[in-house]
């Protein structure tokens, strides 16, 4: 018996020889997705330079990243940074502090393990806008006890929220999934 090729294969199959001929030799396919695979030598990702951060569900989707220090699943807890201080009883992993002034803006990158800048030392009461970005491998999230925020921030998110300083002494804030490895923060009256 001798099989019919539908001339709609041959149309996909000679599209995708081509496309594997063309990086073969170096060039590169035509991308609309906002970005090439390949520019210059260099690997870009594809898609949109960065996604917004959402709310954080209300369920027990962050026993998914594992328990206490064990990190989705693995065997072996995270150990906490050399340099680490600790705060209100709460590990920190500490990668420099800022000064902010009331109704100020300053950027905070999440990085597995820890936020840049760990300390934000400011007025009492004061409201700052923190610009959010995960430089991290892995989602993120930004907890503030008492504000209402709890933000999931996937993979190259970015984002702004605003934050309140407390009236007095320090309020530490953190990242749900990976706050037993040091992912925490603080903002610190003074």
């Amino acid at each position: 018996m001798r099989r019919r090729h539908h001339p709609r294969y041959a149309i996909v199959l000679t599209f995708a020889l081509a496309l594997v001929l063309s990086a073969c030799e170096g060039g590169s396919p035509a991308n609309t997705a906002g970005g090439s695979a390949t520019s210059g030598g260099t690997t870009r990702l594809l898609g949109p330079d960065s996604f917004p951060c959402s709310q954080a569900p209300h369920d027990l989707s962050y026993q998914r990243y594992g328990v206490g220090r064990m990190r989705r699943g693995g065997l072996e807890p995270e150990e906490l940074e050399k340099h680490h201080v600790v705060i209100a009883g709460e590990a920190i992993n500490l990668h420099g502090k800022a000064r902010v002034v009331d109704g100020g803006t300053i950027e905070m990158e999440m990085d597995d393990d820890y936020f840049e800048p760990s300390i934000l030392v400011g007025a009492p009461g004061a409201t700052v806008t923190l610009e959010l970005e995960n430089e991290g491998v892995r989602a993120h999230n930004l907890f503030v006890p008492g504000q209402d925020i709890d933000l999931r921030c996937g993979v190259r998110a970015r984002d702004d929220v605003e934050v309140t300083f407390p009236t007095s002494g320090v309020l530490v804030f953190r990242c749900r999934y990976t706050a037993t490895s040091g992912m925490r923060g603080a903002l610190r009256v003074e």
